[in-house]
């Protein structure tokens, strides 16, 4: 049986946590309770997620609607698009059917990347085997979730790039019902028998912007909009993430200012408690990357322990939480260090 293959690309980077990525989890358990209440998605559509941040994870392989349990989106440090565009390209060779001689293959498949920022790694030979090989082959929609994804990236990959302007939770889920419908309307069009173009449901401007427009390629690696430390609780030994918003400048401003010229100030938008499962994404490359603390308006207590401080810096380069006392054993070397309130360069996430 021919089925329309969906897969999501969901950016679960650090700069997603919180209210973005809790919206999308709930956003992604509403696409799946619209689809299964209608016969032709139910007849036709299987659906993937892949997950991607500094690493990238398939949470869901190809699964038809009636049987698809989605997965708790996880959290990664790094935006590695190009890797999760690789991965999407492979998924496509090994799931999706082809024509043959002797039988119909899968419809089209639709793609819908989510994203919130810049790539962190290298996303132009990936690019180049997508538009080679794979965009006659599928129909890719794009969408920045703020107005802050990098737009001349996506516009290499698709005509159908959207941003969504407003983040707010009544934005998101009318965002959340279009998805729904327009792949609905998919479901539709390739049962009477169309599928060489994407039928999106109609867009409304107050929410989605259509791009027709590039615009100048980011020179950061590091999302600059935000400041993302990750700790570890001294007394429980699992991480977190602490997670600060620019201030006082641009959206385009803070795309192009370099990591070294990062000064600024900082403001505390949440404290996060984490487990392992982060550093299953997250990049392992060593960064290089620092902020002054004198930048940051805040220092919250531990969100595991609710230890005084979350922003201690051991000698080791990394941070953990500390009470009252001025000694704490490092969480990550094992090393036991005399703490002194100072002002001191703190090493960043790539966000």
């Amino acid at each position: 049986m021919r089925c329309l293959p969906i897969f999501l690309l969901v950016d679960v980077s650090e700069s997603m946590a919180g209210k973005n990525l809790d919206n999308m989890e709930m956003g992604i358990a509403r696409i799946i309770k619209t689809l299964r209440s209608d016969p032709y998605t139910l007849e036709t559509a299987y659906l993937s997620i892949i997950a991607f941040a500094g690493k990238v994870k398939i949470l869901n392989p190809l699964t038809e609607i009636p049987n698809f349990v989605p997965n708790k989106l996880p959290i990664g440090g790094g935006t590695s698009l190009g890797l999760a565009l690789t991965q999407l390209m492979d998924e496509i060779d090994r799931t999706v059917v082809t024509s043959s001689r002797d039988r119909k293959g899968d419809w089209k498949p639709i793609v819908f990347l989510f994203t919130d920022g810049s790539p962190t790694d290298n996303v132009d030979s990936p690019i180049m085997r997508w538009n080679k090989s794979y965009r006659t082959k599928a129909n890719l929609v794009a969408v920045s979730i703020g107005q802050d994804a990098d737009l001349e990236v996506l516009t290499r990959l698709t005509e159908s790039v959207l941003v969504l302007n407003d983040t707010s939770d009544d934005s998101f889920a009318r965002f959340i019902n279009w998805v729904s419908r327009s792949i609905q309307s998919q479901s539709r069009s390739v049962s009477a028998g169309s599928d060489d173009k994407i039928c999106l449901d109609k867009t409304d401007k107050n929410l989605l912007l259509e791009v027709d427009r590039k615009q100048e390629l980011r020179t950061s690696r590091y999302d600059n909009r935000f400041a993302v430390f990750t700790g570890r609780c001294a007394r429980k030994k699992s991480p977190y993430l602490l997670k600060y918003q620019r201030m006082g400048v641009s959206n385009q401003d803070a795309a192009n200012i370099q990591p070294e010229n990062s000064s600024g100030i900082y403001i505390l938008e949440i404290a996060l408690p984490l487990d392992n499962t982060f550093f299953d994404l997250t990049n392992d490359e060593a960064l290089d990357s620092s902020i002054s603390s004198s930048s940051l308006n805040d220092v919250p207590s531990c969100p595991h322990c609710e230890a005084m401080s979350a922003l201690a810096v051991c000698s080791c380069g990394k941070i953990h939480c500390i009470g009252e006392k001025d000694t704490e054993v490092c969480p990550w070397c094992g090393n036991t260090g005399f703490y002194a309130v100072s002002q001191l360069d703190i090493q960043r996430g790539l966000g």
